[in-house]
């Protein structure tokens, strides 16, 4: 230990007499770490780490594929009785829960902003083996009356970002959708829910489902599919048992469901009772997201791995060099006995000297592109749960990278420059010695191997510039000059159908008063928001014909909406005021949500003046 010790106070003096050759090797190794560092921190949160939940490698997550009839509201998607069939009668589970993700309109002390909410069953705490950090979790005694558990559970972080940490809070009322809710447990810290992407600040009873969402309950409904469905398998049941027999289970259900479906032929009954119950792995929690960007993350870490080679390279070279004007040192040390394996063990310290350090200065390169990587991430409530703060798994990746670095460019260098002739060396023929066939060999391979790394990231990234180009010359089917959208959901604020339709009436009207606009309409879906609305067609008298998909995706828009997008229409119509009548104004939808509005303006809008058009209660809960 005490060799070791000197070898690296001999590397910092060695290398502080070198500042600039050290600062250029810092930099170029925390480039290359820091990218690396910053990939791997958003992918360990996205694609590596589990639930914080006891023992999530036993969590498995339910879902089905195949024909359905009805609403489907969620992706993986069960019905509530669905679920109780699940909890109730299942064999190889020891507990199922249930979730269902929405937004929320929380009021405390006269302030009210939007949240990120759960509903969950009343045993999702016990599935999962989260306790709470302060106060209680929900029960089975919260799950058991519809309307008539009023209590909330605060997430951590929603707790210290909003409350600031207050443990007053506890037994207090937050004024939830409109309606006064006890709060009566605080979660532990790193727990956000089962969704990875999404952090849920809010978990309320799913028994509270009609005052939650006070334009549609469905907790009785058999074809509405909204709720998430988790399982916690029972000690020494494997994910196959578990699947042949959920799946005896699941068809008898749907055997007794089927019988309510009308419309469909023998065939597409068939395809409906023989679908097939999955059973996913659950330790790393839900998540869309995860699927949409798994494949670029993985791109990203290979291109960042090449990135480290070549600066890895690169020092390997700077090493090189940095020896040929030291050969003359190391033979004279060599010529006073010192071993060769000592004096390479000294050099290699340097090398990992260098790593480490680079490694460090790697830190503030990772947080910068963290940052900037989480503010690519296209759904904003998905990139405001992700952060760059390190971890114990981040910081081992660090390490073990800047070890891995100093290995791979310090080992050759260090071994190479161990083997002068002591002799020649000592008469100041370095020139002979430096410039050797094996040196130059080496060294134009290390070249060679940087010019070719970097061709390779500089022809991936033309052609990624190439496909950024061409997705921005797609025609969406709108323009999307000046246009500008916000969403509102009034029924968040307890407003009734009547007040809706007048409140959509009255913000269509002041908007498309103001100055410079051109158009303005509304839509239950915004452009480009990657949300799907999907329903079932049902035609009386019409038998479906084998593989006929009578699910298609469906916006709800009103008057006016494709003149405000500036789409063409090839034939007909669009909508108008008069389509709207006897329903509401978001062209004759049954349940009013959140609606997003769409406003084209001849020149830039100012936001402040939409903002002032449209005051109401619920004007903080806007998305721009």
């Amino acid at each position: 230990m005490g060799t070791l010790i000197q070898d690296v106070r001999l590397a910092a003096r060695t290398l502080r007499k070198s500042p600039v050759f050290a600062c250029v090797a810092i930099l170029s190794l925390a480039l290359g770490i820091g990218a690396n560092t910053a990939i791997f921190t958003l992918m360990d949160q996205v694609l590596l780490r589990m639930l914080p939940v006891q023992h999530p490698e036993q969590l498995v997550m339910l879902d089905q594929q195949g024909p359905t009839q009805g609403s489907v509201e969620n992706d993986n998607a069960f019905s509530y009785p669905m679920y109780k069939d699940f909890r109730d009668h299942s064999p190889v589970f020891s507990g199922v829960l249930a979730r269902f993700p929405l937004s929320m309109s929380v009021s405390y002390r006269g302030q009210t902003e939007r949240a990120a909410g759960d509903l969950v069953s009343g045993n999702y705490f016990e599935v999962l083996g989260v306790r709470a950090l302060i106060g209680r979790t929900f029960t089975q005694d919260d799950d058991r009356t519809p309307g008539a558990h009023p209590v909330a559970f605060l997430t951590y972080g929603y707790w210290q970002r909003r409350f600031g940490g207050d443990r007053s809070i506890l037994n207090q009322t937050l004024l939830i959708n409109g309606h006064p809710m006890t709060v009566v447990g605080i979660g532990p810290p790193g727990f956000h829910g089962t969704e990875v992407g999404r952090s849920a600040d809010v978990m309320t009873p799913i028994m509270m489902k009609a005052q939650m969402t006070p334009t549609w309950n469905d907790l009785d409904n058999r074809r509405s599919w909204w709720v998430n469905i988790f399982a916690r398998l029972k000690p020494g049941v494997t994910a196959q048992q578990a699947d042949a027999a959920m799946n005896v289970l699941y068809r008898q259900i749907q055997t007794e469901e089927v019988t309510a479906i009308q419309g469909w032929d023998q065939k597409a009954r068939d395809r409906f009772v023989n679908k097939h119950l999955d059973i996913l792995a659950g330790d790393k929690g839900q998540s869309s997201l995860r699927r949409d960007v798994s494949a670029p993350l993985t791109v990203l870490m290979w291109m960042v791995g090449l990135v480290l080679l070549i600066a890895c390279a690169n020092v390997a070279n700077l090493l090189i060099t940095r020896a040929a004007g030291r050969q003359k040192e190391i033979a004279l040390r060599l010529a006073l006995g010192a071993g060769r394996m000592q004096i390479a063990r000294q050099l290699l310290v340097e090398s990992l000297l260098l790593a480490v350090m680079g490694g460090a200065a790697g830190f503030m390169v990772a947080s910068w592109a963290g940052d900037a990587l989480i503010r690519l991430v296209p759904a904003e409530a998905a990139a405001s749960s992700f952060t760059t703060a390190p971890n114990l798994r981040v910081l081992s990746f660090n390490f073990a990278v800047a070890i891995a670095a100093g290995l791979l460019f310090g080992m050759a260098p260090a071994l190479r420059t161990t083997r002068p002739n002591i002799a020649t060396t000592l008469k100041d023929q370095v020139g002979n010695i430096a410039g050797g066939p094996s040196q130059v060999r080496f060294r134009k391979g290390l070249v060679v191997a940087q010019m070719a790394l970097s061709l390779l990231l500089l022809v991936g990234a033309g052609l990624f510039a190439h496909s950024l180009y061409n997705l921005k010359r797609v025609n969406p089917g709108f323009r999307a000059e000046n246009l500008m959208t916000f969403s509102i959901d009034p029924s968040l604020n307890g407003y009734s159908q009547s007040r809706i339709q007048e409140l959509y009436t009255r913000l269509q009207q002041d908007i498309a008063a103001l100055p410079g606009v051109r158009g303005v309409s509304m839509a239950d879906i915004a452009p480009l928001t990657d949300n799907v609305n999907q329903s079932t067609v049902t035609i009386e008298g019409y038998h479906l014909k084998e593989g006929e998909d009578m699910n298609p995706h469906v916006n709800n828009v009103g008057p006016g909406y494709f003149a405000a997008l500036g789409t063409p229409l090839i034939a007909g119509r669009e909508f108008t005021s008069r389509d709207a009548m006897g329903a509401p104004l978001v062209g004759m939808i049954n349940e009013t949500r959140r609606v997003t509005f769409s406003a084209t303006r001849i020149r830039s809008a100012c936001i402040s003046d939409l903002a002032d058009a449209a005051a109401s209660p619920t004007s903080r809960s806007w998305a721009w």
